[in-house]
C-alpha cells in the first residue's frame, strides 16, 4: 500500500510540476551556458517550485521574425534572440514580474494589455533577459510557455496583433515621454470602452481618453492607435478556442493540486504509522 501510494505520488507531483510550469529561452540565450544558467539561476530565485520539472523550450530567430517581421519591419538574427519567459498556470490572476533591471522599455501593465488582446487572463509570468532588452520580442516567448502548457496554439494573426500592441505601447512612451504606466492605462481604457472596429468612433474614444488622462497626442499618434486597437477588435473572435482551453486547463490545474495534496496527506499518515 505504501509502494502505490508514493507511486501515485511521484506521478501526480510529475504531472502535476511538467503541466503547470514553463520556461521559455532566447535562442542567444541557450546557446550561452553563462547566460542560460544566469536565467535558469534567475527564475527559480522568483518562483517556489523546483524549475527542474518545468517544461523548457527555445525562442527561436525564426519563431520571433514570424510574427514581428510585419510589425516592426525587423529581421533578427538567432545571436540577438536574448529574452527568457516563465509561466506557472497556477495563478488565479494576471500576475507580471518584470526584471526591469535588464528590460527597459516594457512594463508589466504593457504585457497584461497584449497578453490579455490574446485571450490570456490567469497565470503568473516572469520576463528577463541576460543582457538588456527592449523586452517586445520576449512576449513571443510567453506566447510559447502557454502554447506548451495549454496544448493548444494562439493563431499568428493574434500574436501579430498583439505584439503590434505592444510595439505601439513602447513606441509612445519614446515619442510622448509619458511613463509606461501612463501609456498602458491610455490603451486599456480605450480597449474597456471600444465595442467594434469602427475607427472613427475609436478616435474619438482615444482622444477622450487622452483628454482625461492629460496625455497630449498627435493627430498621427492617434490614427495609429485606432487602427491597432480596431485590429485586435478583428482579431478578438480567433481567441476563444485557445481562451476555452487555458480556462479548462487552469480548473484542471486546480484539481490536480487537490489531489496531490491530499496523496500526500494520506502518504504522511500511513507513513507515521508504520515508523511509530
Amino acid at each position: 500500500m505504501k509502494y502505490i501510494l508514493l507511486a501515485l505520488l511521484l506521478f501526480i507531483s510529475f504531472a502535476y510540476g511538467a503541466s503547470g510550469l514553463s520556461i521559455t529561452i532566447g535562442e542567444a540565450t541557450y546557446n550561452n551556458p553563462e547566460y542560460k544558467e544566469a536565467m535558469m539561476d534567475y527564475f527559480q530565485s522568483i518562483t517556489d517550485k523546483g524549475i527542474k520539472d518545468a517544461s523548457i523550450d527555445v525562442v527561436r530567430a525564426q519563431d520571433v521574425n514570424r510574427i514581428s517581421e510585419d510589425v516592426t519591419g525587423e529581421i533578427y538574427n538567432p545571436d540577438q534572440i536574448f529574452s527568457c519567459a516563465m509561466v506557472d498556470l497556477e495563478n488565479d490572476n494576471l500576475t507580471i514580474i518584470v526584471d526591469q533591471d535588464k528590460i527597459k522599455k516594457a512594463t508589466p501593465q504593457m504585457y497584461a494589455n497584449s497578453l490579455k488582446s490574446a485571450g490570456i487572463e490567469k497565470g503568473y509570468i516572469v520576463v528577463s533577459s541576460p543582457l538588456q532588452s527592449s523586452g517586445e520580442t520576449a512576449l513571443i516567448g510567453v506566447f510559447k510557455c502557454y502554447e506548451t502548457l495549454v496544448g493548444a496554439n494562439i493563431p499568428d494573426e493574434v500574436k501579430k496583433a498583439s505584439l503590434e500592441e505592444m510595439y505601439l505601447q513602447t513606441r509612445l512612451v519614446n515619442e510622448t515621454g509619458e511613463n509606461g504606466d501612463n501609456i498602458a492605462q491610455l490603451i486599456s481604457e480605450v480597449k474597456n470602452r471600444t465595442g467594434s472596429d469602427d475607427t472613427r468612433k475609436i478616435k474619438e474614444t482615444v482622444i477622450s481618453t487622452a483628454d482625461k488622462l492629460d496625455i497630449n497626442l498627435t493627430s498621427a499618434q492617434v490614427e495609429d492607435i485606432s487602427q491597432v486597437i480596431a485590429n485586435l477588435q478583428k482579431v478578438n473572435r480567433l481567441t476563444t478556442n485557445f481562451k476555452e482551453r487555458l480556462e479548462n486547463k487552469t480548473h484542471g490545474a486546480g484539481l490536480e493540486a487537490q489531489l496531490y495534496a491530499w496523496l500526500k496527506n494520506r502518504y504522511d499518515y500511513i507513513i507515521s504509522l508504520l515508523t511509530t
